[in-house]
């Protein structure tokens, strides 16, 4: 630990400047730092879809319409992941498990899931369909 010397909080050795107000071990002020909690948040990837303001996001017609249903049986969660992020980038909002119960409970045999809409379960499913054909072609010795 060293104790800075502009505000005297103690800052682990492994930070180069004291985390409370910016100044170096050697006593060195950084004029543009902002403590973590007056920043802005950084912009996530997340959001740039998100309607901006006061806009609401569009509900689907129908209530069944608008209910999670899986789109897909992934083989991890690095590929549950993609496949959602992928099925986003092509208009269809999808999202992935966080977690791989099988990893997580040891006895259970599911492997993490890919969810969308209802409506939206059909257009998922072809395009999951030609990204299983296109990787089967590319990768012949996974199938």
């Amino acid at each position: 630990m060293w104790t800075c010397s502009k505000c005297a909080t103690k800052v682990d050795p492994s930070f180069d400047v004291c985390w409370n107000c910016g100044t170096t071990a050697d006593g060195v002020e950084d004029p543009s730092f902002v403590v973590a909690d007056e920043a802005n948040p950084n912009e996530s990837p997340l959001d740039i879809d998100m309607p901006q303001g006061d806009a609401p996001i569009a509900q689907p017609l129908n209530e069944e319409a608008g209910e999670l249903v899986e789109a897909y049986s992934a083989l991890d969660l690095l590929q549950a992941k993609f496949l959602a992020d992928k099925l986003s980038e092509q208009g269809i909002p999808a999202v992935s498990d966080l977690h791989d119960m099988h990893d997580a409970l040891g006895s259970m045999s599911s492997n993490p899931k890919v969810w969308v809409r209802a409506g939206d379960l059909p257009r998922a499913r072809l395009w999951l369909g030609e990204f299983e054909r296109q990787n089967q072609a590319e990768h012949p010795s996974n199938a």
